[in-house]
């Protein structure tokens, strides 16, 4: 310390005049070795040379240039460290932003417990409306498009080197009144009416070539006071309009084409350590806003506008205390300014002073406890007593000449105490004042995103305990599903194959068994004159018998696919139960629409004489012996074809000589039929016994002699001819149908007709049983996707959830970290 300067060296000299010059036209200039020697101290150092610098004898405006260049580089480097902040706490929420957008986020159910990115949701006067996730997740990405905003505006107000003071209240409060004692002198105009329609803001006016005037910003540049704030350009005149300083009293009027009113007065006849405007450590510019309370345009412009403000000071009638709108304003200003003056005016008008102070630092305690806590220095109650200064100006203002609101007071200690405060501040306090509202923002903020990462753990961490539970659940419900579906099918399957198969047996069997007849279930034989329509009669016949057997194969097989069907129906709604909903009606008539065969064609056989003969040796002697000795079977013939003559009465002639199969008329007409019966045997017997007998008695012994036996022989081979023919017509009802259906048969089995067919009608059950089956698997699928898909939902979310998970423990870590690095930032040095 020896070899360089102390503070104390800092403020030697004789000249402080030059000094005090120095300060006002240079007052950040300092050099890097005095600046290194104020830095490398110590707090405790800094006070004890604090207090040992300030023993000796000099002006304030020495000791107003040590301490502002002592608090400059302390400044600057919290801002430093703020704008690291805010760029860092920026990408945190772009990032919580865009896992909302990938997946909803959860809220803290209680909102009242995020102060930055808390939601209000208010729908018919009633508060937090319970929503959905998904609604509220756009809500909270609104608020966070928000806050993004937000810390854009902090970012521009850290790096502005200029603060802004902010003075608002409720209507008719004196906010113009506090401006102007402020200033000492009358520069807004002051009314017991509401007078102040346009944002004012005052700035020194060096900033305007040292000139006083008013550049009012109209409407048709910008449309809002941010946007007013944003596009006015000193040095572009399209901008704004330039009027002289005297019509400020008609501009503040003219809110219907004016915006915003930046008026420039000149501050220097007060020295530098008694000026607002024109201090020698930061240019100061003060905003006069209509009441809150006046509408709701001015209000919400009035809410919006604290944004961009580095201190509030606000204005309070003790008569009406804080109001709703006062309470919403402040509540949404300290979300980032943890402290804030109030200003109550009019307090001499009250009797019982103690109990209005109580209530009135009640409510602010509610509001602003970190304002609560320092009252003393931050809550002032201003008396109406007193007069207006006469250096303050006599220029015409409207105002009421003994009601000034008790601000514009020489010699009021109450307000000497504010502005002295506000001053230090806003001054020997510019961390606070400057770089406070933003570190509390970030605090907040910071703290509601670990809010919101804990809370979203929390429930995800629940949400996977539940979530694996259910996939516990799930797996043997899908193992069990799959196998009860699989039994199905199979069931189905086997059904359609037994009933495939047996209609395929049922036919072939039913087509094979078509021509096994009997001779009495063909046609009747009507006489070798109609042979010819005889023989179409019974070939008909055969082939009716044959179509009679495919369409009664096909009655069966609807039959049998119709009970099949309402088979598989009943199962499956037995084993899926209401996951099994058939829609489906089984139409059987539309089944066999399109025939599959041509008979006329296919089954046609040539008829030659042979088919009409099928003489037998063993029939020859029943025709012989007139039944009383029966032929054997014949290969392929069925039992049936015996002829019943174990029926037929005994004592019947007609039945004796087999005369009752036609009528006495159709022997009448067609003779031949009398081949049919036994009467051609009878007369053969007849005759030739008769004869045989005469000779034999006559003759006697001569009648078995060789000469006799001779001449037997001729006339029993005319005997023997003729009763071969007379059987061949007696059997010609019997042989020719046989004989034909002989034929038929063979024909089929030439043809594999019954396999064809069976293979047809089977087939066609086999289609049918495609759609109920169709209809069954796909249910069995529908039953299995279900669990599938609800597992593989189960198994995403997991996913999803694992990823969340990942997301907040990070982002927690994260924020916490910069909330301890905020928190660190110390802004009461200077």
């Amino acid at each position: 310390m020896s070899q360089q300067q102390t503070p104390h060296d800092l403020t030697n000299g004789d000249n402080s005049q030059n000094e005090h010059e120095l300060i006002e036209d240079h007052p950040l200039e300092i050099t890097s070795n005095e600046l290194q020697s104020s830095i490398s101290l110590t707090n405790g150092q800094m006070n004890r040379l604090l207090q040992s610098h300030s023993s000796h004898r000099r002006d304030r405006s020495r000791d107003h240039m040590f301490f502002s260049h002592l608090t400059q580089q302390s400044y600057s480097l919290n801002r430093n460290s703020l704008l690291n902040s805010i760029n860092t706490v920026r990408p945190l929420i772009n990032d919580l932003i865009t896992e909302n957008n990938q997946r909803a986020i959860y809220i803290p159910e209680n909102p009242d417990s995020l102060e930055v990115l808390q939601l209000k949701v208010k729908l018919d006067g009633k508060d937090n409306m319970e929503l959905d996730k998904s609604a509220l997740s756009q809500l909270f990405k609104a608020q966070a498009l928000s806050a993004i905003d937000h810390l854009t505006n902090l970012q521009t107000r850290v790096q502005d080197i200029s603060s802004k003071v902010f003075i608002t209240g409720d209507l008719n409060s004196g906010k113009s009144t506090l401006c102007n004692a402020f200033l000492r002198k009358k520069v807004l105009p002051e009314d017991q009416l509401p007078c102040t329609n346009v944002f004012c803001e005052i700035v020194e006016a060096r900033e305007n070539m040292n000139m006083e005037r008013v550049h009012a910003i109209p409407k048709t540049v910008a449309s809002s006071v941010k946007d007013a704030t944003i596009l006015y350009d000193i040095r572009d005149k399209s901008t704004y309009e330039d009027h002289p300083l005297e019509k400020l009293d008609q501009l503040v009027y003219d809110n219907e084409h004016y915006i915003l009113l930046k008026v420039f007065i000149k501050d220097d006849k007060r020295p530098v350590e008694y000026s607002l405007l024109r201090n020698g450590t930061a240019d100061i510019s003060l905003i006069d806003s209509p009441g809150l309370n006046m509408d709701s345009v001015k209000t919400t412009e009035v809410m919006s506008r604290q944004e961009e403000i580095d201190l509030v000071v606000f204005v309070v009638n003790a008569e009406n205390q804080l109001t709703l709108s006062a309470r919403e304003f402040i509540t949404m200003a300290s979300r980032e300014k943890k402290l804030m003056f109030f200003v109550v005016n009019k307090f001499d008008h009250i009797k019982d002073k103690e109990r209005c102070k109580k209530l009135i630092l009640d409510q602010i305690k509610e509001i602003s406890p970190e304002t609560y806590k320092l009252n003393k220095e931050f809550v002032h109650f201003v008396s109406s007593h007193g007069k207006i200064p006469d250096d303050g100006g006599d220029g015409p203002d409207g105002d009421h000449p003994e009601d000034d609101n008790g601000i514009l007071n020489d010699d009021d200690p109450d307000f000497d105490q504010l502005e002295d405060n506000l001053r230090n501040f806003v001054f020997k306090k510019r961390s606070l004042s400057k770089l406070l509202p933003a570190k509390t923002y970030l605090i907040k903020l910071l703290k509601d995103i670990e809010k919101i990462s804990a809370c979203n753990l929390e429930k995800y961490k629940q949400e996977d305990c539940d979530l694996n539970a259910a996939l516990e659940e799930l797996q043997p419900q899908l193992h069990d599903a799959a196998q009860r579906c699989a039994r199905l099918v199979e069931s189905i399957d086997k059904i359609s194959e037994f009933s495939t198969k047996e209609v395929y047996g049922y036919t072939k069997m039913k087509i094979n068994q078509a021509l096994k007849l009997t001779p009495s279930e063909f046609p009747p034989y009507t006489g070798l004159s109609s042979i010819y329509d005889y023989v179409q009669r019974v070939r008909t016949f055969i082939i009716d018998q044959i179509l009679t057997s495919v369409q009664i194969s096909e009655e069966y097989a609807r039959n049998n696919a119709e009970e099949s069907v309402k088979e598989m129906h009943n199962l499956a709604k037995e084993q899926l139960g209401d996951d099994f909903m058939s829609n489906l009606v089984f139409k059987s008539d539309l089944m066999f629409t399109k025939k599959k065969h041509n008979l006329s064609r296919k089954l046609d056989v040539p008829l030659g004489i042979s088919n009409f003969l099928d003489p037998s040796v063993e029939g020859f002697i029943s025709y012989l012996s007139w039944g009383l000795v029966k032929p054997p079977l014949r290969i392929g013939h069925d039992s049936s074809s015996k002829e019943d003559t174990s029926s037929v009465k005994k004592n019947s002639w007609s039945q004796s000589l087999a005369l009752s199969s036609y009528s006495v008329s159709q022997y009448w007409t067609n003779p031949s039929l009398i081949f049919t019966s036994k009467i051609p045997t009878l007369l053969v017997y007849s005759f030739g016994g008769s004869t045989m007998l005469k000779n034999a008695l006559i003759n006697g012994s001569m009648f078995f002699s060789l000469r006799s036996l001779k001449k037997l022989s001729g006339s029993l081979l005319i005997v023997g001819s003729f009763l071969g023919i007379a059987y061949l017509i007696h059997d010609l009802p019997r042989a020719l149908p046989m004989k034909l259906s002989e034929k038929y048969r063979e024909r089929l089995l030439e043809l594999d007709y019954a396999h064809n067919n069976a293979d047809r009608v089977s087939k066609e059950v086999s289609q049918v049983f495609k759609f109920p089956t169709r209809e069954v698997v796909k249910a069995c699928e529908l039953v299995v996707d279900k669990k599938t898909s609800k597992k593989k939902e189960v198994e995403a979310r997991l996913r999803n959830n694992a990823m969340s998970i990942d997301f907040f423990q990070a982002l927690l870590s994260k924020s916490q970290e910069q909330r301890s690095s905020v928190e660190s930032i110390n802004l009461e040095v200077d």
